[in-house]
């Protein structure tokens, strides 16, 4: 989807898209709290942290003098498409290198694969809602994800499966979309997708359930 509008929090200015981020972090959250034990809604929290601050830090590396012209500079402007991806990579690897510590049982699998689902569609979501692009993508992309994350998360049995599904319908569904498979969303779907399966076939090769 298009960003096509602004909005101010008091002197903070952030585009549709920022804020539909931060809500969508905070919903996920809370669905992750109330439907998981608090340690999954607290890895949650601690990766979306990481997210932000690298997101953020990642203009020193897309526009280094502007930030030392003006440092406050950081707190209105993030590295772009460059600093999404250096953030998501970031907080994979953070997951990744704490795994062993966070002992991703079957329950821990499927909360990861919640927080994965439901972060890429209530952000497309909202986006969709809070712009105005064509009537025909909004609709198309509300319907299809809706459909597909009530069905992925209501029939849910293995996570692979599951995400590698939703990956396939989410990438289809940006079709539809102005944007299209350009869009920034689905290369850190298929990254998200490939951090997964990584961590699956760990527990799989330590003995763990597929």
């Amino acid at each position: 989807m298009i960003n096509t509008e602004w909005y101010s929090i008091r002197a903070l200015t952030l585009p549709a898209t920022a804020v539909a981020l931060l809500v969508t972090f905070f919903i996920v959250w809370l669905i992750l709290r109330l439907q998981f034990s608090k340690k999954w809604s607290t890895v949650y929290s601690d990766v979306v942290f990481t997210f932000i601050i690298v997101w953020k830090l990642s203009l020193l590396m897309t526009d280094f003098k502007a930030v030392v012209a003006q440092p406050i500079s950081l707190l209105y402007f993030n590295g772009g498409t460059i600093g999404v991806f250096l953030a998501v990579i970031v907080a994979s690897l953070q997951v990744w290198w704490k795994r062993q510590k966070l002992q991703f049982d079957e329950t821990g699998m499927i909360a990861c694969c919640w927080a994965i689902i439901l972060t890429q569609s209530i952000y497309q979501m909202l986006v969709v809602l809070l712009n105005n692009n064509t009537t025909s993508s909004e609709v198309i992309t509300l319907v299809v994800l809706s459909v597909l994350t009530l069905f992925i998360l209501w029939k849910l049995a293995r996570v692979k499966h599951a995400l590698l599904l939703y990956t396939v319908g989410y990438i289809i569904m940006t079709l539809f979309q102005p944007l299209g498979v350009r869009q920034t969303a689905v290369g850190v779907s298929l990254l998200l997708l490939c951090l997964v399966v990584a961590i699956q076939h760990k527990r799989i090769d330590m003995g763990g359930k597929e």
